[in-house]
């Protein structure tokens, strides 16, 4: 299997995890000084996990995103098993926009990721539109976080799935990533993924064996998925789990053995254009 790990943080050194306020509580709940990985390390684990390809994305939560957009480059151009995604501040507007088109035009970079809660804005606001209209001329798809942050400052609100259905009815055929499945709002995400086709619900971050347990608020997911769903569901790690640990717990899902293909590699083979 063509296992792609649709997400994997950016390489970072140790001291590297010390976060802002922020992002605090994310050390304290996935304890990123265990999870953080150097590039050699990194490489190293994700060939132990079977892991053929990963996509690096940066996730911006303050501070230069140009910076950190330049950071993820890097491993992507020496390394054929990486591809990259590029990060902006939605709330930059027009000059976001414009970073866009140097990560894809100067970086080399395959796709974007926002974080509505760290720019504190809904990702169906007005503001938003020219990052949203510069992916879509360049035709490549953009990452969203959905469902829970830990901030104690961000309003879950940020995270709320039905946000992006009416991005995807302004940008007919944009593809859009829903990073987290916007649990706990699955039920809404996995119906705003049944409506758009451009969209695709990604595991990143969450324990693939709870997603296969009862009342933990994934049922509706599991069963779409393994149905109508499941050419739009993407595994990836977040880099918040072992990786080998993940990629076992994702392939005992209770899903036929064709829908576990699609979830571990098919569909982001797909939707990478690899």
């Amino acid at each position: 299997m063509h296992i792609i790990d649709f997400r994997v943080q950016i390489p970072k050194t140790r001291r590297s995890v010390e976060r802002v306020d922020l992002m605090l509580r994310y050390s304290d709940v996935f304890d990123l000084e265990q999870v953080s990985y150097r590039e050699q390390e990194l490489l190293r684990s994700l060939r132990e996990a079977g892991i053929a390809m990963a996509v690096i994305q940066a996730e911006w939560d303050s501070g230069d995103y140009r910076a950190l957009n330049d950071r993820v480059a890097e491993p992507v151009r020496r390394h054929p098993h990486f591809v990259g995604f590029g990060a902006v501040d939605l709330s930059d507007g027009y000059a976001a926009a414009q970073e866009v088109r140097r990560c894809v035009e100067e970086l080399g970079l395959v796709g974007i990721n926002v974080q509505p809660f760290a720019s504190g804005i809904h990702a169906d606001s007005a503001a938003c539109y020219p990052v949203y209209t510069r992916c879509r001329d360049y035709d490549i798809p953009i990452a969203v976080h959905t469902g829970i942050n830990y901030s104690s400052a961000k309003s879950l609100e940020f995270g709320r799935p039905i946000h992006l259905d009416r991005v995807a009815c302004d940008f007919p055929g944009i593809e859009i990533v829903m990073n987290h499945g916007g649990w706990p709002w699955v039920p809404e995400a996995v119906a705003i993924a049944r409506k758009h086709v451009g969209i695709y619900l990604e595991i990143g971050g969450v324990s693939p064996k709870y997603i296969g347990r009862e009342r933990t608020g994934w049922e509706v997911f599991l069963q779409l998925a393994n149905t109508l769903l499941r050419d739009q569901i993407l595994f990836a790690t977040d880099s918040m789990l072992p990786f080998a640990r993940a990629v076992e717990e994702a392939k005992e899902l209770p899903m036929k053995p064709e829908t576990i293909g699609k979830l571990m590699g098919a569909n982001a083979r797909r939707l990478l254009g690899r």
